[in-house]
């Protein structure tokens, strides 16, 4: 009997293992290639909370965008979700 108990904490373990390997972390999901392709560039962003504003992108992963801000009391960094981004103009 304890063989077969052993065994079956075993067997969930290495279950619950491969359920782990299969998920994914916020870092590997998919990342749009034409996002990952403004790092660096100067944009003008409108999103919920920007209203044309003019930045640099700086980086970006599955959810959330890294934005330099240029502003008139000088540059500050921002964070934005992606899904708020209503528009980037590229200049």
């Amino acid at each position: 009997m304890l063989d077969t108990l052993t065994g079956a904490v075993i067997a969930a373990s290495l279950l619950n293992e491969e359920k782990d390997k299969g998920r994914k972390t916020m870092n590997e999901m998919y990342v749009s290639p034409i996002l990952k392709g403004l790092i660096g560039k100067e944009c003008i962003v409108s999103s919920d909370q920007l209203d044309s504003e003019r930045c640099n992108v700086v980086d970006v992963d599955a959810e959330f965008i890294m934005l330099q801000i240029h502003g008139k009391k000088g540059d500050s960094t921002y964070i934005e979700r992606v899904d708020s981004i209503e528009e980037i103009q590229v200049l």
